[in-house]
């Protein structure tokens, strides 16, 4: 018994209990990031998770708002506000409050100061799903911080990602560019980015289907890194607007781009995928598509919904009765209908004489298992109205078809010519290194595409400036070129329509 006791004892000294434990125990899941319920107001949801995450606080303030600006009252400013010379340079995030919901917030903006890894963690806890603007200008990101933007941007739909001015993740962009991502317009102004630094990029913005807008202005781009990206944009048709200027673009550089613009002759490894889409999706196709005769005609699959429908129900229902007598007089109708592949004549006698009389036929009548479509598209009531409105303002968006499997493809010398790159449609070149020969080949470019893409019905590039090059501004190449781009800017006005509307308004 004593031997007993003195275990007891000892396992009780081992296994002390101090005041204070068991609540933080429970009380410790509860307290972490991951637990916290979102209350829609970004400051306090932002404060809590610092809080629960032990990162310091930063403060919040609203973009625009001048600090120590008038206090201003009904007759005016009165006075001004003192505050501290200091406080306008500590860190400070500003917001850009959300139209609809003004706790919530729209834009995210940090400027000159740098962030780390547990801010964004803290930020991807309490991002708002109305955030479409994030701007990290030089934060110092290096790899480690953009991939703990990742889940940011996985959560919040962000349209508009402003990273300039990072230079130390200038070779590690390409890991923002994933299939979930919904950026479309990306800037990446003054980040140093070199030759080395464009092939991995540029293979990630190939496969990119969201990216409409890229700035590399300010960078270290030269003619190599301006090759890669003329690679990537012979099968990207998402991209349309690019702006590379104030780079080291000389006249190769220029001749790569040119080439894109007008047509694209396929390599070997380009052949072999367009075999691959094309059989891909005649075997698609052929699947959905139902069996055909030498002749064209649809073949009649025995044993079919539409023999096994509305038909066979009415025959067991009536079997040997009215109903059913009634049902193979209908069958006998339409089994010249079926036959010929025509309507038969008495049908269209019977509407015909309805129509005249004012009444109603069979044919009129709504059958099972069919569906009017004018019936869906007409809604009667406010509703209807409202929902037309919302389709007449919805944009016309041209999708533009995979390169590879283009209808409109050619063979020259053996090789297979495909339409260039007509979706781009603004590109910025100015303080480069562009001499003439640059500009013969811009020039050569846009009137391919001038007389070329307007009988598809693409317009292809229509802004094109090329300011601060080592260019020869006297030259017929330079003056054609001014006014082939004027003519297809989509706000030029002919002179001839604007002295006709002169005179339209003149004369009323």
């Amino acid at each position: 018994m004593a031997k007993k006791k003195e275990k007891s004892a000892a396992k009780e000294e081992v296994t002390p209990v101090q005041d204070g434990e068991p609540e933080e125990a429970e009380t410790g899941d509860d307290q972490s990031p991951e637990a916290y319920t979102l209350t829609g107001d970004f400051t306090a949801d932002l404060n809590e998770i610092f809080k629960r995450s032990a990162v310091d606080p930063i403060p919040v303030r609203q973009r625009g708002v001048v600090i120590g600006g008038p206090d201003v009252s009904d007759n005016g400013p009165v006075t001004y506000i003192t505050v501290d010379k200091m406080t306008s340079l500590r860190p400070a995030l500003e917001v850009e409050p959300d139209d609809e919901n003004k706790s919530s917030i729209k834009g995210l903006f940090i400027k000159g100061w740098r962030v780390e890894v547990p801010l964004l963690t803290c930020f991807s806890f309490c991002v708002p799903a109305s955030l479409t603007t994030l701007s990290l200008w030089r934060c110092g990101l290096d790899r480690e911080t953009l991939e703990a933007l990742l889940p940011l941007l996985s959560k919040a739909p962000v349209k508009t990602l402003i990273l300039d001015d990072n230079p130390d993740c200038a070779a590690h962009f390409h890991i923002l560019l994933t299939e979930e991502c919904s950026i479309s317009n990306l800037s990446l102004r003054g980040n140093g980015i070199t030759c080395e630094n464009m092939p991995l990029f540029c293979s990630a913005l190939t496969q990119n289907k969201s990216i409409i807008k890229l700035s590399l202005h300010n960078n270290k781009i030269s003619d190599e890194g301006v090759i890669t990206l003329a690679k990537s944009l012979r099968l990207n048709r998402t991209l349309l607007t690019l702006n590379l200027s104030n780079n080291n673009i000389t006249d190769k550089g220029t001749k790569a781009i040119s080439e894109v613009l007008t047509a694209l002759t396929l390599s070997h490894e380009e052949v072999v995928a367009r075999r691959k889409l094309v059989s891909e999706s005649k075997a698609a196709t052929s699947v959905d598509e139902p069996p055909t005769t030498p002749g064209g005609r649809v073949k009649e699959r025995p044993g079919s919904n539409s023999r096994s429908g509305s038909h066979t129900a009415l025959d067991k229902k009536g079997k040997g009765g009215a109903s059913g007598k009634a049902g193979k007089k209908q069958d006998k109708i339409e089994k010249p209908s079926a036959k010929d592949g025509r309507k038969s004549d008495m049908g269209n006698k019977g509407s015909k004489e309805d129509k005249r009389k004012g009444g109603t036929s069979n044919s009129s009548l709504p059958q099972t298992g069919t569906t009017d479509s004018k019936s869906k598209s007409k809604t009667k009531g406010p509703a209807g109205k409202k929902y037309q409105e919302e389709k007449e303002q919805e944009p016309e968006t041209v999708e533009f078809q995979n390169p590879l499997i283009e209808g409109n493809l050619s063979e020259t010398d053996g090789k297979i010519v495909v339409p260039g790159n007509y979706a781009l449609t603004c590109v910025n070149l100015n303080s480069n290194k562009i001499g003439n020969s640059g500009l013969t080949y811009l020039y050569k470019a846009l009137h391919y595409q001038d007389n070329v893409t307007m009988r598809r019905g693409v317009k292809g590039l229509l802004r094109l400036t090329i300011k601060n090059n080592q260019l020869d501004l006297s030259t017929k190449h330079y003056v054609d070129l001014m006014d082939l781009m004027m003519r297809r800017d989509p706000f030029y006005e002919h002179p001839l329509l604007e002295e006709d509307n002169s005179n339209a308004t003149a004369a009323t």
